[in-house]
């Protein structure tokens, strides 16, 4: 029972996440029913089916490129509006860890176009960072700290 419940939220973020016009309530819902995608996702490798693993790890990533997409596109300022940036970015930031243990039980010939996802998810992550926190101290040796006149 509790698995035909898994499959059907899996199923629909797509058409749901597609039917809202606010991003914020996008992004959240892309969080809500993404635990259940990479739950599933487990579940198909647990089961050794990756191909079916890799088709709901897709759809997951669809979704979180879409929900991110949408944030973008809206013109809100992540910083002094966070809501659905933040959600989507400690979402991801937690289940990045959880996906890259999951790969470990994929035969290393079938990995990489998980990894190539998981690298996918880890981009966005850090647009998210960027974008919630714009101000970060420069990382370059020899730029000029934001607010700081250049000598």
């Amino acid at each position: 029972m509790i698995a035909l419940a898994v499959l059907l939220c899996a199923g629909a973020p797509a058409a749901g996440v597609a039917q809202s016009a606010d991003p914020v309530k996008t992004a959240k819902e892309v969080v809500r029913r993404g635990d259940a995608q990479l739950a599933q996702m487990r579940q198909e490798i647990r089961n050794e089916n990756y191909d079916a693993a890799l088709r709901v790890l897709r759809e997951y990533r669809d979704a979180v490129k879409s929900a991110h997409a949408g944030l973008k596109a809206s013109g809100r300022d992540a910083e002094k509006k966070p809501g659905g940036f933040k959600n989507l970015q400690i979402h991801i930031r937690q289940n990045i860890p959880r996906l890259e243990h999951s790969i470990l039980s994929v035969p290393v010939e079938q990995r990489e176009p998980f990894e190539a996802i998981r690298k996918e998810l880890d981009t966005i992550d850090r647009e998210l960072i960027d974008a919630l926190f714009p101000r970060q101290p420069s990382k370059k040796a020899g730029e000029a700290k934001p607010g700081r006149p250049t000598p």
